[in-house]
C-alpha cells in the first residue's frame, strides 16, 4: 500500500502568506476611503482561494479514505492516517486560523464604542465604520470556513459560547463601620461584603448576582436583563423594586453613612418583574418610565398568597440639573388570607445637581391597613477638588428628616440632623465618610446620639 499524502502543506501555507500580506491594510486607522475596495477584493479573493481549496482538498481526501478502505477492507472505519501528516495538518490549520482572530479582533478594537448593555438595563447601539464591518463580516466567514474545515477532519472540540461571545465583569466592596454613640459606647463592625458578578451575554441580554458576606451570607440580587432595542427594557428576577430615590441608590454611592430613615418606609428587595421605557431627548432633557410587578414577600421569601404587588416609577431629568422621580407601590401585604392588608405607598423626589453642588429631598407616604406612615428628607453638599496625592475630592453633607411611624399617634415623631464629611481618595470608589446623627425624639428625649465612620474599598 503506497502512502498517500490527503492535504497540500503548501497551499495552506500560501494561503497563510496572503493573509499576512493584507492583515496590516485591516489594522491601519488612517487608511484613504479608496483602499477600502482594494481591502475587500484582497479579502474575497483570499476567501475564493481557500473556498476552492477545501473543496478540492475534501474530494482528493474522500476519494483517497475510499481507496484506502478498499485496499484494507474496512469501508466502515476507514483508512488510518500517519501521525506525522495529522500533526503537521493540524498545526497548520490552528496557524491560519489563529492569524485570521487575530486580524478580527485587531479590527474589531478599532471600533469606538461596543454593543452592550449599560448601568441603567438599557441597549447602547455600536457606533462603528459601516466598512470596518464589512471586513470584519469577512474575516468572519474566513473563521466559519477554517472551523468547518476543522470539523470535517473529526475534531471533537467546540467553542465555549461564553468564550467566542459575551463578557463577565467582578465587582466588590467593603463596608467597614465604627460607632461610637451614647454613654461612651463604642464599636467596630463589619457591616458590608458584597460581590457582585455582572454578564453580558451578548448585547441583548445580561445577568446580575449579589451575595452579601458580612454576615449572614444570603443572596442579594439575582437579575435577568433583556434589552431587544435601546429605549425598552426588561427584567426579572430578585432585585430592588423602583420605588423611592434614597433607596435605590447603590450602597458605594450613598452620600452618608445611613440612609434616611424614609426609605425604608415602603419596599425592600423582592422577586418580580418590570418593563422600563426611556426616551432621551438630548443631552439635557429625558424621560425613563417603569412598571412592575412583585411577590410582595421580601428577599429570599416564598410568597403564600396569590396576590401581587404593582410598582410605577418616573424620572424625568430638566435641563441637566433637575430630576423629578415620583413612583407609586400598591397591593397587599405577605400574609395568608385572613390576615393580609391593603398596602399604597407613594412618594416622590427632586435632585439638583451643578457642577460641585447638589441638593436632594424626597417624601414618602405608607399606608399598611389602618396605619399611616410618612417620612421625608433635604439635604445638600459642595465638593472641593483639592487633587492631592492621596485626597482627590472632599465634600461637605448636611442633611434633615423626620420620620413619623404613626400618624394617628402623637409624640412619636423622629427628627434627626446629620452632618458630615467624606473623603475621596480616587473620586469614585475609595472613601473615608465621616458622620455625625443628632436625633431628637417627641415626647421623652433619649440620648442617642452617635459619630459614624465609614471606610469603603471597591473595585
Amino acid at each position: 500500500m503506497t502512502k498517500r499524502k490527503l492535504w497540500p502543506i503548501s497551499k495552506i501555507l500560501l494561503s497563510i502568506a496572503v493573509v499576512a500580506l493584507v492583515a496590516p491594510l485591516f489594522i491601519g486607522t488612517t487608511a484613504q476611503a479608496q483602499d477600502f475596495g482594494q481591502l475587500l477584493a484582497a479579502v474575497e479573493k483570499v476567501e475564493a482561494n481557500l473556498k476552492a481549496m477545501i473543496a478540492r482538498e475534501s474530494s482528493a481526501r474522500q476519494q483517497a479514505m475510499e481507496e484506502l478502505r478498499a485496499e484494507l477492507g474496512q469501508a466502515s472505519t476507514g483508512g488510518a492516517v500517519s501521525s506525522e501528516s495529522w500533526t503537521t495538518l493540524m498545526n497548520d490549520i490552528e496557524f491560519l486560523k489563529a492569524e485570521v482572530l487575530l486580524l478580527n479582533s485587531l479590527a474589531g478594537e478599532n471600533r469606538e464604542q461596543l454593543a452592550s448593555i449599560d448601568d441603567d438595563g438599557f441597549y447602547e447601539p455600536p457606533n462603528e465604520d459601516p466598512r470596518v464591518t464589512r471586513l470584519t463580516e469577512k474575516l468572519d466567514e474566513l473563521n466559519a470556513s477554517l472551523e468547518a474545515m476543522q470539523a470535517g477532519q473529526g475534531s471533537t472540540s467546540k467553542p465555549n459560547p461564553s468564550v467566542k461571545h459575551g463578557k463577565i465583569a467582578l465587582s466588590a466592596f467593603v463596608h467597614e463601620h465604627f460607632v461610637s454613640g451614647p454613654e461612651e459606647t463604642s464599636s467596630f463592625v463589619a457591616k458590608r461584603a458584597r460581590l457582585t458578578v455582572k454578564g453580558d451575554i451578548n448585547e441583548y441580554a445580561q445577568i446580575k448576582i449579589q451575595g452579601e458576606f458580612a454576615k449572614d451570607p444570603k443572596l442579594l440580587d439575582g437579575q435577568v436583563t433583556i434589552s431587544p432595542h435601546h429605549q425598552w427594557s426588561f427584567s426579572i428576577g430578585q432585585y430592588k423594586p423602583p420605588f423611592g430615590t434614597d433607596f435605590l441608590i447603590s450602597a458605594t454611592s450613598t452620600p452618608f453613612v445611613n440612609r434616611s430613615n424614609a426609605s425604608g418606609l415602603a419596599t425592600n428587595r423582592d422577586v418580580g418583574a418590570t418593563i422600563s421605557f426611556r426616551q432621551k431627548f438630548n443631552s439635557d432633557y429625558s424621560l425613563k418610565l417603569t412598571a412592575g410587578m412583585f411577590n410582595g414577600s421580601g428577599i429570599n421569601t416564598s410568597d403564600i398568597n396569590n396576590n401581587k404587588n404593582f410598582v410605577a416609577r418616573a424620572e424625568a431629568t430638566l435641563g441637566g440639573m433637575f430630576t423629578v422621580a415620583p413612583n407609586i407601590y400598591a397591593g397587599k401585604t405577605n400574609e395568608v388570607d385572613a390576615l393580609k392588608e391593603k398596602l399604597v405607598d407613594f412618594g416622590s423626589s427632586l435632585t439638583w445637581k451643578w457642577r460641585h453642588e447638589i441638593v436632594e429631598a424626597e417624601y414618602i407616604h405608607s399606608k399598611h391597613g389602618d396605619t399611616k406612615r410618612q417620612g421625608w428628607y433635604v439635604w445638600g453638599g459642595h465638593s472641593f477638588d483639592l487633587g492631592l496625592g492621596f485626597l482627590k475630592e472632599l465634600q461637605l453633607l448636611a442633611r434633615y428628616e423626620q420620620h413619623d411611624l404613626d400618624l394617628d399617634v402623637d409624640d412619636n415623631r423622629t427628627d434627626r440632623l446629620t452632618l458630615g464629611t467624606t473623603l475621596f481618595v480616587d473620586k469614585k470608589y475609595t472613601k473615608i465618610q465621616l458622620n455625625y446623627q443628632l436625633n431628637a425624639e417627641q415626647g421623652e428625649s433619649i440620648d442617642n446620639n452617635e459619630f459614624l465612620v465609614n471606610v469603603q474599598v471597591a473595585f
